[in-house]
């Protein structure tokens, strides 16, 4: 079995066509046909049933391209660390991390120390909400925010980098016009903006020496973007739960305000993750490290 026909077949079925296949390996389509073809007549069996427009993948296809992708994965990070001859990293990685951390000042120190310290890496950062398939998308590292298991944790190895306190908020103005409640009974009261990472679980509130059970409000927006939350909340929307790093800003320019400061509770963890690999590619291990020293020195 060829390589580079093998590694064609799954560029064709990652990217819907030949022709996109073909743009991306810069070779004509013709030849992008030959390889597949000879990879059928090579393993004995129908990969692609084709039409005149478009193609469907067979179960021997399937199967092929859901075993082949990591397995070139890994053969193009070895090839990446033997080129990698010394113990400097560099070449190309690819990041991606949620809007609400990747907007962050945190996020930010994270990169530029990166960058002072392997000025060979050429970093290319995705902020996206959705969870990213990292072989199938060619991603080398993700942050993925979770509570207990790590979603789509299956053939990725992850690192812990830190968890973050969350802190009631509102804005001066909506306290003013709404009162500062001193109690927990009070808070029932008012108008709530709401993230869906605190509306599905009951929040284990520490303060006054005591640890409370408290379920948010159902509120009057209930939203997935804590970019959006923190607007609203500064707009004077209401009051509403926020990680304390994400608000630290806020919190410094005087927009927002904590609400009970001493009464706090655990966000979700933040972890790494990467696609499993006997032969880690040392520009990785290397964001992996930094990444960690960064961010413990804010969350814990």
């Amino acid at each position: 079995m060829n390589l580079t026909d093998l590694a064609s077949f799954v560029r064709v079925v990652e990217l819907g066509t030949i022709t996109a296949a073909s743009k991306e390996e810069q070779v004509p389509k013709s030849t992008i046909s030959r390889r597949i073809a000879r990879l059928e007549q090579d393993l004995g069996v129908e990969l692609l049933r084709r039409s005149p427009r478009s193609f469907t993948l067979t179960d021997d296809g399937k199967t092929l391209h859901a075993r082949a992708r990591g397995a070139l994965y890994e053969l193009e990070h070895v090839e990446q660390a033997l080129l990698e001859s010394s113990d400097v990293p560099h070449g190309r990685l690819v990041l991606s991390a949620p809007p609400d951390l990747g907007r962050t000042a945190i996020f930010a120190e994270l990169l530029f120390v990166f960058q002072q310290r392997y000025p060979k890496v050429k970093l290319e950062v995705g902020l996206e909400m959705r969870m990213v398939d990292l072989l199938q998308e060619g991603v080398d590292v993700a942050f993925r925010m979770h509570n207990g298991q790590i979603p789509g944790g299956d053939g990725l190895m992850s690192k812990f980098v830190g968890r973050g306190l969350i802190t009631l908020y509102a804005s001066p103005a909506y306290l003013q016009k709404r009162g500062v409640p001193a109690t927990f009974d009070e808070l029932y009261d008012h108008d709530w903006i709401n993230h869906v990472a605190f509306v599905d679980r009951a929040l284990e509130l520490e303060g006054h020496e005591e640890i409370i059970s408290f379920s948010c409000p159902e509120g009057v927006c209930l939203l997935d973007d804590f970019v959006l939350m923190q607007a609203l909340l500064e707009a004077g929307s209401g009051l509403g739960f926020m990680p304390q790093f994400l608000a630290e800003d806020s919190v410094s320019s005087g927009s927002l305000v904590p609400v009970m400061p001493e009464v706090t509770a655990k966000a979700g963890a933040c972890s790494l993750v990467w696609p499993e690999s006997r032969h880690l590619a040392p520009r990785i291990r290397a964001f992996v490290d930094v990444a960690y020293e960064v961010m413990m020195k804010h969350l814990f």
